[in-house]
């Protein structure tokens, strides 16, 4: 079934579409920019992966298409989180210490994420949303970060 891996890319380009998410992804190959692929195959399932000089790097496969289809948007989202912060990073911030959450770029990047996955499914930003938590706590002294999706934003306020 040679077609079925184009068939997948052709239905995740069509989601994208409806939701406005900038589409980064490739077939088999980029052409070896490093670039976000996809494949196919019925040993491996759906596969994601860097396409580095012809090499796959970062591999993530899976037989589940709901898990793929999230791990896709997860990326592309992210990549579209990361172009949002560094456009609105503000420049004049100084980070105080690692509990400065504030000046952590990575928490707006991550916000902008979880935005846009919610758009598509909240499930997906649920799950993106602790994730994110769990890694903005990581280097940390007060693990006290959580998302709040009243505000749609990490906060470190008890709840």
């Amino acid at each position: 079934m040679p077609d079925y891996a184009k068939s997948i890319y052709l239905q995740l380009k069509s989601i994208a579409s409806l939701y406005d998410i900038d589409f980064h992804l490739y077939v088999k190959s980029s052409g070896g920019f490093g670039e976000l692929c996809m494949d196919w195959n019925e040993a491996e399932g759906y596969l994601l992966y860097g396409d580095e000089r012809g090499e796959k790097v970062s591999l993530f496969k899976t037989q589940d298409f709901d898990t793929f289809q999230y791990e896709v948007f997860l990326h592309l989202a992210f990549r579209m989180g990361l172009e949002y912060e560094l456009k609105h990073r503000d420049l004049t911030y100084t980070r105080k210490n690692d509990d400065d959450l504030q000046g952590d770029t990575r928490k707006v990047a991550f916000e902008e994420t979880i935005r846009i996955l919610a758009t598509i499914n909240t499930d997906w930003a649920r799950k993106a949303a602790i994730h994110y938590a769990e890694y903005l706590n990581i280097w940390r002294t007060e693990k006290n970060v959580r998302y709040d999706f009243d505000t749609a934003t990490f906060t470190t306020k008890k709840f």
